[in-house]
């Protein structure tokens, strides 16, 4: 008897279709809503470790998607006091490392202007939406 049973499992186990691997992550979110350059900073730093611990081969890109007071580090009026940041932030954007957006209904909520944020940051409608459509159509990983 236990060798029908076992056979018989045999044969369904074979008889179902191959599980998928499991695929690792078309990259990373970070949601970020900071209120101070440091704090920015730690999340920047954190994006570059990252970076160094996985292939850009198997992953599309880290996006930060800014949401918070920390958007109005990046406005061109406050750049002298923040140059550094928004330096190292666009070096970052351009080699690749991390992809920076901007929740326009915060920056609304702030009274930003679309055109007081610096080019490299891509702007989106709304923050929580573009980390849902990352998660669930691009298979993003949210840290």
């Amino acid at each position: 008897m236990i060798r029908w049973v076992s056979f018989t499992w045999l044969l369904l186990l074979l008889s179902l279709p191959p599980v998928a691997a499991q695929e690792p992550a078309k990259g990373y979110v970070f949601s970020v809503t900071v209120e101070t350059a440091e704090q920015l900073d730690v999340v920047l730093n954190r994006a570059e470790q990252l970076r160094e611990l996985f292939d850009p081969e198997q992953h599309n890109r880290i996006a930060i998607v800014l949401h918070g007071d920390e958007l109005q580090l990046f406005q061109k009026n406050n750049y002298s006091t923040n140059m550094l940041l928004v330096d190292r932030a666009k070096l970052l954007d351009q080699d690749n490392i991390i992809d920076i957006q901007a929740c326009q209904t915060r920056m609304r909520q702030l009274n930003i202007g679309q055109n007081e944020l610096p080019s490299f940051i891509e702007q989106i409608p709304f923050a929580p939406a573009e980390i849902e459509r990352l998660e669930k159509e691009e298979g993003f990983t949210r840290l």
